[in-house]
């Protein structure tokens, strides 16, 4: 779909970047990322200790104030059990081959209650040393 996250990666990077079907490009700068009407950014730095950085629609999903500092164990731990285990196996597959991946989870946002999501990773790779350094994507609702 134009205009969309996914297709705004490949429209502005040289074909040359896309060895092998991965995506290289720099990490994300999530300000004006809110464009989707339910789609809400998100970035994990796997180079740098899972550190995480949201756009105002995951805190919301997550029942989160926009801003609130978050760690990569405390988001985990809101996702349901069967939703963390099926997200933790996608997530190693998806890490040991570079791949990206779709989930459909169910969460519990502070405050409460369950909510289901659909998370969409794709992975971000180091231009020269071809290595994994992160997962960009969305999580909107179900």
């Amino acid at each position: 779909m134009k205009g969309s996250f996914v297709y705004t990666l490949f429209q502005e990077e040289p074909v040359e970047t896309f060895a092998d079907g991965h995506v290289f490009i720099n990490a994300p700068d999530l300000v004006g990322a809110d464009q989707d009407p339910r789609a809400g950014y998100w970035h994990c730095d796997i180079a740098h200790d899972d550190r995480l950085a949201w756009s105002e629609k995951v805190y919301a999903l997550f029942g989160l104030p926009a801003g609130t500092p978050v760690m990569r164990d405390w988001a985990v731990a809101r996702y349901t059990e069967s939703s963390k285990t099926a997200l933790e196996r996608v997530r190693m597959y998806a890490l040991s081959r570079k791949l990206g991946f779709i989930l459909d989870a169910a969460i519990r946002p502070e405050g409460g209650g369950n909510r289901w999501i659909r998370v969409l990773a794709v992975p971000i790779l180091a231009k020269r040393s071809g290595r994994l350094v992160g997962l960009h994507g969305l999580k909107r609702p179900l």
